[in-house]
């Protein structure tokens, strides 16, 4: 069986051109938009916690915490840093989140607009009992916010100039 060269090498370009593409069309669209060792998040959780973190630091002037991805950031942090128990803690207080405004409004967090959402955390923000599982993750996520926000590249060049060694060293300066 001779076949000819041309024929070959078209076959062999139609076959490392399939495998090549193929990964891309199986791709799952509701996969998470960053991979963690340690926590299982719902594309839902993830939504959330990103209108989370956008409505207590919004947009101005300034870029917010959706710009400079500050999710992705906690997202990390809380799974390489932070213990079992306070990654449990936040994975429940995102799910009583969308709980409370399943109830209190029909749509999940990531749904409602942003005079809802503020309303929301200012109802949060003003419990008495500061023992409240809500509570507590609103107060850590603002934490992760605050923290994901002043470590990011925009705040350090832009902000407040990061220097490594504060101070200049002037070697020949009279007394």
């Amino acid at each position: 069986m001779n076949i000819p060269r041309r024929l070959l090498l078209k076959q062999i370009l139609f076959v490392s051109t399939t495998a090549a593409i193929i990964p891309s069309c199986l791709f799952d669209k509701h996969k998470t938009g960053i991979l963690l060792k340690h926590i299982q998040v719902s594309p839902e959780q993830e939504a959330t916690f990103a209108s989370l973190l956008a409505t207590i630091i919004p947009e101005t002037e300034t870029p917010g915490a959706a710009s400079l991805h500050a999710d992705l950031f906690a997202w990390k942090m809380l799974d390489d840093c932070s213990p079992k128990i306070d990654q449990d803690k936040i994975l429940k207080g995102l799910n009583d989140l969308n709980l409370l405004c399943q109830t209190k409004f029909g749509h999940f967090f990531n749904r409602l607009t942003d005079e809802q959402r503020i309303e929301l955390l200012k109802e949060i923000e003003l419990r008495k009992d500061k023992k409240d599982s809500l509570f507590e993750f609103y107060q850590k996520s603002k934490g992760l916010a605050l923290h994901a926000y002043t470590s990011s590249e925009y705040f350090m060049t832009k902000i407040q100039v990061y220097e490594q060694i504060p101070g200049r060293y002037h070697g020949c300066v009279k007394a």
